[in-house]
């Protein structure tokens, strides 16, 4: 299952930050991790583009099920499994792909679900409009159109990754195991106390022992410390197989 955590009912919050000058704009996304809950409603994850851009990218619990909500500069794309419900309190595992607009979502090995976005009427109305277009202005438009459609595709510019909720007030109560994104292993990343990484809230790496007690007089730590760190190596397979469709993803 990879590195484990789990989130208290105080809430937690962990955060990877790109830095500035080192944030990627992706055409494909790949993420996978486990979790177990009794949660009906909790955000596990959510990936946000740099201010003002409002690409982003949420994996969330809502009314028991898992689903992904994702807007790549068009509008929110919704995908949901309702037909497996997951606040049972065992150990379930979602998948995730994105490729420009479409996207696929799977829970424990369960049938793939997968979205495709309508391009027939976009076709037929740049199809009357190229007509209209003065022939000597025809290729300067289709090149601005193409650049336009790839802009669609992109998730730009992403700045950071918030696993937990807490900061959107929809805060996860369980376990998260073996986190994966786009090559990045969150969880074994915040255990081995790498430096884009920010800890806050009820958060405990398990495996940890527990903390030794205070000394009388002593004050005890405040809740929203960050717990005591430990590498850890995650090794959650993250593969799922487009029936034919899709390309290769990469990170």
């Amino acid at each position: 299952a990879g590195t484990t955590y789990i989130f208290g009912r105080g809430g937690a919050l962990i955060t990877y930050t790109w830095p500035p000058n080192d944030r990627p704009s992706t055409r494909a996304d790949r993420l996978a991790l486990g979790f177990s809950t009794r949660q009906r409603d909790a955000i596990l994850l959510r990936v946000e583009s740099a201010a003002g851009l409002g690409d982003f990218l949420q994996l969330h619990i809502e009314q028991g099920a898992v689903g992904v909500l994702f807007n790549v500069g068009t509008e929110d794309i919704a995908l949901a499994e309702r037909g497996a419900a997951v606040s049972d309190g065992r150990f379930h595992v979602v998948r995730f792909t994105r490729s420009g607009g479409n996207a696929t979502l799977q829970v424990d090995g369960g049938p793939l679900h997968e979205r495709y976005p309508p391009g027939s009427g976009d076709s037929e109305r740049l199809a009357l409009a190229r007509q209209r277009i003065p022939y000597r202005l025809g290729r300067v438009v289709d090149e601005w159109l193409l650049d336009k459609g790839r802009q669609l595709t992109i998730f730009n510019s992403q700045a950071r990754v918030r696993v937990g909720g807490r900061d959107r007030g929809r805060p996860f109560q369980g376990q998260l195991s073996g986190l994966y994104y786009n090559g990045l292993k969150l969880l074994a990343l915040a255990a081995e106390g790498h430096p884009r990484v920010r800890l806050e809230g009820d958060l405990r790496l398990v495996g940890e022992p527990p903390p030794p007690p205070a000394p009388p007089g002593a004050t005890p730590a405040p809740p929203d410390m960050a717990t005591t760190l430990m590498a850890t190596t995650t090794t959650m397979a993250t593969t799922t197989t487009r029936r034919g469709r899709s390309p290769t993803l990469r990170d």
